[in-house]
């Protein structure tokens, strides 16, 4: 029907008149292939109206962000977590601080008990020693009492037979005597060394009570600094090593002292060196010539009479006394 009507119009039109005349009469809608129904763009539209009120919706629903999860404290029991997460998080956040407080006051009591600990077993161990050295003594005192004698190399011409056997006798008894004796020293040896490991363990806890000591960064200054004012104050460099900490402490603040008056020397002489040049350029002219003293002296006798009088004359003659 289409082609038709297309037919017709083509036959009859003779002009640009009867050409659009003829277009207007033909159903256009029918020729468009790629023509999209117009239902289907309203539905789409609605479509995509349905689907950004459902994530506003949504959005209504979920609100405002929740606040940041806050971890149970590690110190909790499987239980006490359990409880700790039903709780809303500014209380959450209260058990928490409150735990980590704890953590710090526990860890610092027992950072103090073990420091007590090693301090009394540091001098029980310093008493045991001290008291094995005087034990060590007496024994040694004993054994030089309980030396054994010799027999008389005389009796050896007189009777032979008795020299003989007491030899025999004090042979034996010099044996026990250097056992005892041997004892003994080894005795003194285990106090001695022990009362040195005692004396280092002791010294070694005084320093690291010092703040310069016990930062690793400040540590080889500290020493570095208290030897080299040994060295100035001279010192046994031999016997440094067992400076007690507080000996070396000592050594340290003498160094600071030191340091410090260098420093206020340096400064007194910078200071005296500057008035020193300024009184050498102070000068009336250059090149000029330094009064006399009785020319001074007339000076201040014509400025004192000018005060007095404020006449010209005067004036003048204190002028020429300055030799201008």
């Amino acid at each position: 029907m289409a082609h038709s009507l297309q037919e017709e119009a083509t036959d009859t039109v003779d002009d640009l008149d009867s050409a659009a005349a003829a277009i207007s009469g033909l159903n256009l809608d029918e020729f468009a292939d790629d023509a999209e129904p117009k239902d289907d763009e309203d539905s789409t539209d609605e479509g995509e109206l349905d689907l950004a009120d459902d994530e506003e919706e949504q959005e209504d629903e979920q609100g405002e962000p929740d606040e940041p999860v806050i971890d149970a404290p590690v110190s909790l029991t499987a239980e006490e977590k359990a409880a700790f997460a039903d709780l809303d998080p500014k209380s959450q956040r209260y058990v928490a601080d409150l735990e980590a407080r704890r953590a710090v006051q526990v860890q610092t009591a027992t950072t103090k008990a073990a420091e007590a600990q090693r301090a009394a077993e540091a001098s029980a161990a310093r008493a045991d020693a001290e008291a094995r050295a005087v034990y060590a003594q007496q024994l040694k005192a004993l054994g030089a009492a309980l030396a054994p004698e010799r027999p008389d190399p005389m009796l050896a011409q007189t009777n032979p037979a008795a020299y003989i056997a007491q030899q025999a006798q004090y042979d034996a008894l010099k044996a026990q005597h250097d056992e005892f004796v041997q004892q003994a020293e080894a005795i003194g040896k285990d106090a001695e060394t022990a009362m040195s490991e005692a004396e280092v363990a002791q010294r070694d806890r005084e320093l690291m009570a010092i703040p310069e000591v016990a930062n690793e960064a400040t540590r080889e200054e500290f020493f570095s600094r208290a030897i080299g004012e040994g060295k100035k104050l001279g010192l046994d460099m031999s016997q440094i090593g067992h400076a007690s900490a507080g000996e070396l402490k000592a050594l340290r603040e003498i160094a600071t002292l030191r340091e410090k008056a260098d420093k206020y020397d340096a400064a007194t002489a910078r200071n005296m060196q500057r008035v020193r040049d300024g009184k050498k350029t102070k000068t009336t002219k250059p090149n000029a010539a330094q009064p006399s003293s009785a020319e001074g002296r007339g000076y201040r006798e014509s400025r004192d009479r000018l005060r007095q009088s404020g006449d010209v004359k005067d004036a003048a003659a204190a002028i020429a006394r300055l030799g201008l």
